[in-house]
Order: C-alpha cells, then sequence, then structure tokens
C-alpha cells in the first residue's frame, strides 16, 4: 500500500510538528530588567533614607551651648523633644529612634547635661548614656509659702546671670505656680530657665496630685487655697484639718477670717506687729485680700503653696469644724461653735 500523505512523524520530528519552538532569552535584558526593578524597590528607598539619616544626624546649624536639666522620670520621647527644642539636635524623631534602637537608654541618668560644642545626633545620645553628668552645680532652696519677691532675693544671690528684677518682671501672674523645692543648677542658669524649671515641676506636681482626685475646685481655687493653708497650718495633719475647715466656711458662705491673707496685704509679718493691731485695725482693711470683710477666696494666691499643702487642699479632711487656733504650746485646737472656739482661746492663748 503507498503510504499516505498524511502519515504520522516519527518520534524524531516531533519537536517540529508537536511542541512550539520556545523563543531565546536574551540574558543582558534579563539583567537590565532585574536591575531596573531592585533599583526602584530596594536601592532608591535606600538612597533616600540613608540621606535623609545623613542630614538630619548633622547638628543644628543655628546651635548654641545648651545646659539641660533632664529630671527624675523624664521619659525617652521627653528627652527627644527637650533636646530638639534646644537645637541640641535637628530632629526629634531620629533622637528618639537612636535612644531606644541604637543605645541602652536606661542608661540615661537625672541630671544635669552640658552641650558645649556641635555633636552629631548620634553622638548626643552617646553622652546622654555615658554618665557624663555636670556636677558643678548651685544649690538654691524655695521654701513652702514664700512670694515671687522673696523667690527673687533667693535666686539672684546665687546665681550671676540671675537680677531680682528680671525674676520679678518674668514671674507676674505666676504665684502660686513656681513650685518651693531644693534644686541643683548650673552656676551659669538664665532667669528663663530657672522660671521655667519652677513652673515645671509645679505643673508635674498637679497632675500628680490631680490624678484620679475627686474636687470641686478648680486648679486656680487650688493654688489660692493652698497658698493661705500653706501659711496658717504647719504639719500635713493640721493642713488637711485646716483646709477643711476652709471647706466648711466657703460651703455656708462665711468668711475664710485668715489672718495670712491679711499678712499678703500688709507686706509685714503679723509677728512684728503691736499687740492688738491685728484685731483692733487690719482686719477692717479696705481690700480684696481680707478675708475677714470678704467671703469666699482672694483674687490670686498668696504665695507658692508646697506638695504638703496642695494634696491637703485637693483631698482635706472632713469634719464639722469652722473654728481652730494655734495655741501657745503650738498645738492646733479645733472647734464646731464659735463658744466653743472662745473657750478654747482662752484655755489655750491666754
Amino acid at each position: 500500500m503507498e503510504p499516505s500523505e498524511f502519515e504520522s512523524p516519527s518520534e524524531g520530528d516531533l519537536h517540529v510538528y508537536g511542541q512550539l519552538e520556545k523563543p531565546e532569552r536574551n540574558p543582558k535584558v534579563l539583567f537590565w530588567i532585574a536591575f531596573a526593578l531592585f533599583d526602584l524597590v530596594i536601592l532608591t528607598p535606600l538612597l533616600i533614607t540613608g540621606g535623609a539619616w545623613y542630614v538630619l544626624n548633622q547638628s543644628p546649624a543655628d546651635f548654641t551651648e545648651q545646659t539641660i536639666v533632664i529630671e527624675q522620670g523624664t521619659s525617652v520621647q521627653e528627652i527627644a523633644k527637650l533636646l530638639a527644642q534646644q537645637n541640641v539636635v535637628k530632629s526629634e524623631l531620629l533622637l528618639l529612634l537612636t535612644l531606644r534602637f541604637g543605645v541602652d537608654s536606661t542608661l540615661i541618668q537625672a541630671g544635669t547635661y552640658k552641650f558645649i560644642e556641635e555633636q552629631s545626633t548620634l553622638e548626643v545620645a552617646e553622652q546622654l548614656v555615658s554618665g557624663e553628668i555636670y556636677h558643678d552645680l548651685v544649690s538654691i532652696t524655695f521654701i513652702e509659702g514664700m512670694r515671687a519677691q522673696e523667690y527673687a532675693i533667693s535666686a539672684s544671690e546665687k546665681l550671676d546671670l540671675v537680677t531680682a528684677q528680671d525674676f520679678i518682671e518674668q514671674t507676674k501672674g505666676l504665684e502660686g505656680q513656681l513650685f518651693p523645692e531644693t534644686y541643683f543648677v548650673p552656676d551659669e542658669f538664665t532667669t528663663e530657665q530657672l522660671i521655667k524649671l519652677l513652673t515645671n515641676t509645679h505643673t508635674e506636681t498637679m497632675d500628680e496630685l490631680l490624678a484620679g482626685a475627686s474636687t470641686t475646685l478648680s486648679s486656680e481655687e487650688i493654688l489660692i487655697l493652698a497658698s493661705i493653708v500653706e501659711r496658717e497650718a504647719n504639719t500635713p495633719e493640721s493642713m488637711r484639718t485646716v483646709a477643711g475647715v476652709f471647706m466648711n466656711r466657703i460651703s455656708i458662705g462665711m468668711p475664710l477670717q485668715a489672718d495670712a491673707s491679711i499678712e499678703y496685704v500688709i507686706n509685714t509679718p503679723l509677728g512684728e506687729l503691736p499687740a492688738g493691731q491685728l484685731a483692733a485695725e487690719l482686719r477692717e482693711l479696705d481690700s480684696p485680700y481680707n478675708t475677714y470683710l470678704n467671703p469666699g477666696l482672694p483674687p490670686t494666691p498668696i504665695g507658692n503653696p508646697g506638695r504638703v499643702a496642695l494634696a491637703a487642699v485637693i483631698d482635706p479632711l472632713e469634719s464639722d469644724y469652722f473654728y481652730y487656733i494655734t495655741g501657745e504650746d503650738g498645738e492646733f485646737y479645733y472647734a464646731e461653735t464659735y463658744n466653743q472656739h472662745l473657750v478654747n482661746i482662752q484655755r489655750h492663748l491666754r
């Protein structure tokens, strides 16, 4: 039989008839495609990130020598923000990342740090964890209950760059917000830096005391009443009790009748007045700070209360007392009625 023209191809011919021939690939084209993808996906972002890091890691162009105080309990984020605000570093974020992932931030100690020359962000981070704290510090004590004017004198006597006049001018409206404490600061501390330290400490203390507290008083009312309590009482127990007495008086519209507010008006310690002058003359003084004539709180704090007085006003001792005296023995005596109060006066002041 004649072979058919449609005869099946042999096995050796299958590559011609049974499969499509694959096109040849150009290795050079594949290389450049892979390189372009690598450049787009990996290399370019790396170069951009590296460039940004290099720029932000440099010292700020407007750097000036800085003395930075890091308080106990300051977070790493707060440290990064503080140093960026003071132009010690360019980028708060880069310093924060460096402190969290580039160095052991648990080694940072509370204290005073001096940055006297331009440094990269990494060098600043390394200085913070190195323990190189500036120890040549000046001790300044601000006493509880004292006024800004008295603080001005204390500061000007201790620090060369602080004058009493500047301190008084810059603390107008801040009476009650200058937290009394013993501070250790560099001898080149400025008036602005000192005031910021005092007000920041006050804010931190108030935030801590008010956390979870229940009080009907505003922050300003707390300051005013605490400044009076600071001058009227002298122990944590007496401060809480006296604060409760004042709250009882306020609740019924009774004047506070606080001698400390009179002392604030006349600017003279009551103990230096002639006998009987306070009762005979000064309690009739026409002043919004006269808490014998005017019910409620005076318009502003009369000094700078400390932590104990603030805590006492935020959490006063509840009682039925409306009167109190400090006896000649230094003890406090309380009364619910005016007649009981007169008995206490007779027994403990005569």
